[in-house]
């Protein structure tokens, strides 16, 4: 299982990247990744994939979920950032495993 969260806009208009891989987590990381990704709707193929357009200065989200040989996006602005979503977020950017970069524009 591979995780990918993109953050853009808000004050800064940046747009940055992080990624995290189950294979890059020990066993016990490895199962929570996969129960918060399930536990977040974000495997769920009827959940909603687009968000409506963000207001100026509002942070944008694209997550990705590759597992199983399906890829997931689903996309969501600050205020429809559903809380499962949020807290796997948190938690995916404070695994030191996690890799971040900045997304050219």
């Amino acid at each position: 299982m591979k995780l990918t969260v993109i953050r853009g806009g808000g004050l800064a208009g940046l747009t940055r990247q992080a990624e995290l891989s189950a294979d890059a987590l020990p066993p016990a990381e490895a199962t929570k990744l996969s129960e918060l990704v399930e536990g977040s709707g974000l495997l769920d193929e009827a959940a909603p994939r687009e968000a409506p357009p963000a207001h100026p200065d509002e942070l944008s989200y694209e997550v990705s979920v590759e597992h199983q040989g399906r890829a997931l996006t689903r996309r969501f602005t600050e205020q429809t950032l559903p809380d499962e979503v949020r807290s796997l977020i948190a938690w995916v950017d404070s695994r030191p495993e996690h890799r971040n970069s900045i997304v050219p524009r």
